[in-house]
């Protein structure tokens, strides 16, 4: 079935449903969701490790001005890229692709040179040059909605499930064996959430926060798991998987994201590194989502 995605100058555009994909390559376009809602549909300017630098797209807007240029997609649905605003996105919020390598990397490079030189580009059609309130209201409202779209990520200790920063630990003097008192938990589990390595509870993160001044929030003793588990599984391969724990166990899907990232990195820990690095860390989130599908 189609996907209904709300443009951001207010129209709807109708779009296929799309395929599931490893991981993104400069100028598909991808549909972006979070917890199963759509959110967005942006085409990929940029490719890093854990994150794309994405370009908006909209339905064709009369108020769509250079350099916004128009796409289209295979199918034939004609669309605006918004390259100016472009903005950061986890590759955790891509969900499935629907449209690959649409622009090319030569042409996309082009346009970002383009734009920090003032030069036309020739070949390639652009917008209409408009100066206009219409179009500067378009803009806005094509930025409001990048910020919005690049607002969750994950990992992030806002927005997901994070780990007690080390950081904020030792400036508060906080030792394991303290949040082992504090917690009522066992040694060995103060010391691996001290360290990082375990996802803390709504409860323990409450405990903890009340040892720091007031007006502390959650986010200034969390940070993000990190390592090559948490590089890997925030491809949009683990996209379906992840959805499919968090609605098993009643969670978000940075919660469940963090559950995985927790159950991968405690294997790493048991085992050599012998091999790729980061397949061996494919593998370990793969027997982690198995392993939580299975409780």
């Amino acid at each position: 079935m189609p996907v209904t995605i709300p443009d951001a100058l207010g129209k709807p555009f109708q779009l296929p449903g799309g395929e599931r994909a490893d991981i993104p390559q400069v100028g598909d376009v991808w549909v972006l969701s979070v917890d199963g809602h759509d959110t967005g549909v942006v085409l990929v300017g940029a490719v890093r490790p854990a994150h794309v630098l994405a370009w908006p797209i909209t339905n064709p807007s009369r108020f769509a001005g250079a350099p916004s240029f128009p796409i289209a997609l295979p199918t034939g649905e004609p669309l605006i890229a918004w390259p100016d605003a472009e903005f950061g996105l986890s590759m955790a919020a891509l969900d499935r692709r629907i449209a690959a390598n649409l622009v090319d990397d030569r042409k996309l490079r082009a346009i970002r040179w383009s734009l920090s030189s003032s030069d036309d580009l020739d070949g390639h059609e652009m917008c209409p040059v408009i100066e206009s309130q219409g179009a500067d209201a378009a803009f806005e409202a094509v930025c409001a909605c990048a910020w919005a779209m690049g607002n969750w990520s994950w990992p992030n200790n806002a927005t997901g499930v994070g780990v007690f920063s080390d950081e904020a630990l030792n400036s508060a003097r906080v030792r394991p064996a303290d949040l082992g008192h504090l917690l009522g938990v066992k040694p060995v589990r103060a010391s691996a959430l001290a360290r990082g390595e375990k996802v803390p509870s709504p409860e323990e993160i409450a405990g903890v926060v009340a040892l720091f001044p007031e007006g502390t929030t959650n986010g200034d003793i969390l940070r993000g798991p990190r390592g090559q588990e948490a590089e890997v599984l925030s491809r949009p391969e683990f996209k379906a998987s992840v959805g499919d724990i968090a609605a098993t166990k009643g969670l978000t899907e940075g919660e469940a994201r963090s559950l995985v990232w927790e159950a991968a990195y405690s294997r790493a820990a048991r085992q050599s590194m012998d091999g790729d690095p980061l397949e061996a860390a494919k593998a370990r989130v793969h027997f982690a989502i198995d392993g939580l599908l299975e409780d």
